[in-house]
């Protein structure tokens, strides 16, 4: 009889864990980023995405700009879920600029506000219900982070514009990267008008006294 009562009781504390192993966790299901090129006003792309969808930011070419031009990072937004006895304390936007197929340098960020619990509509549409389901980020607008800061270019160059997500949980860091790969968008930078005049005039002129020396040589 003891031997039931201790198998039984066994089995019982088994059956509590596994159920509190179903129900603990947390981590990321949904991020979308907000590009506003060229002053034209905030676009929301998607990154890890999920229900309706929208344009993805992966693979995505923003354009052709000028030093005159502006590309900023102008929102983005981090869906996270969070089950019994787990928690999101926060969410972090990493981005850098790198010329394309180069190994770039280290990631900028952008620290995320908490923004609102379930119900919520996210970037895509997505009308979120989730018991703790949250969403944080920045709203379109409250933040310009300038993609072509120290970008002067003297010819045409492609570049990459990486991004990935973060969110601090009690049960480890959540990652939305794409499976390593991050999310990679890319556009090209050129001279303004005016580099190519200054610099057809500079060819005219060297080609002016080239033909005078072989005038006089002759």
């Amino acid at each position: 009889m003891k031997k039931l009562l201790l198998a039984a009781a066994v089995m019982a504390a088994a059956f509590v864990l596994a159920s509190n192993s179903v129900q603990a966790g947390s981590g990321i299901f949904g991020t979308y980023i907000g590009i506003n090129a060229k002053g034209a006003g905030n676009t929301w792309y998607g990154a890890q995405q999920h229900g309706n969808t929208i344009t993805s930011f992966n693979g995505l070419n923003l354009g052709t700009f000028t030093n005159g031009n502006t590309l900023t990072i102008s929102g983005f937004q981090v869906e996270t879920y969070k089950n019994s006895g787990s928690d999101v304390t926060g969410a972090t936007l990493y981005y850098r600029v790198r010329v394309s197929g180069g190994s770039g340098g280290s990631f900028a960020t952008q620290s995320a506000s908490f923004l609102s619990n379930a119900n919520f509509t996210d970037a895509a549409g997505n009308f979120v219900t989730g018991s703790g389901d949250q969403l944080w980020g920045k709203n379109a607008g409250d933040i310009s982070l300038n993609v072509l800061n120290g970008i002067n270019v003297s010819e045409s160059t492609a570049y990459d514009l990486e991004i990935y997500f973060q969110a601090a949980t009690s049960d480890g860091t959540a990652t939305s990267n794409n499976g390593g790969a991050n999310y990679i968008a890319t556009f090209t930078a050129v001279p303004e008008p005016s580099t190519y005049a200054l610099l057809g005039f500079a060819v005219a002129v060297l080609g002016t006294l080239i033909i005078r020396r072989h005038r006089r040589l002759a």
